[in-house]
């Protein structure tokens, strides 16, 4: 199951796992969204700079490397502030509910 996720998101391609990142994000988060606004445009600039649109200038071996590396420190960042903003979503959510439901 798990190599058959993996071959769809290669057939995709990285612009268009990116978009749908952050439409999930958007729907996750909503408002809290603003929090990993600057990781996303890190992220952003990331797939760009790797996967340049037809016609675009590909990385030298070495930038290509360095440029990758940053982009999974980039994630891995963007991961971690997901996690806890994913969180206090859904503990703003609960407590909404439990206000509403209690009163």
């Amino acid at each position: 199951m798990r190599a058959e996720a993996q071959r769809i998101m290669e057939l995709q391609g990285p612009r268009t796992q990116l978009v749908r990142l952050e439409q999930a994000i958007q729907s996750e988060l909503g408002t809290l969204r603003a929090g990993v606004e600057p990781l996303l445009d890190e992220v952003r600039a990331g797939v760009a700079a790797l996967f340049p649109e037809a016609g675009g200038t590909r990385l030298a071996p070495k930038e290509h490397e360095a440029q990758h590396e940053k982009l999974l420190q980039s994630l891995d960042g963007l991961e971690d502030v997901l996690e806890a903003l994913q969180l206090a979503a859904r503990s703003s959510r609960s407590g909404a509910g439990a206000a509403r439901g209690g009163g």
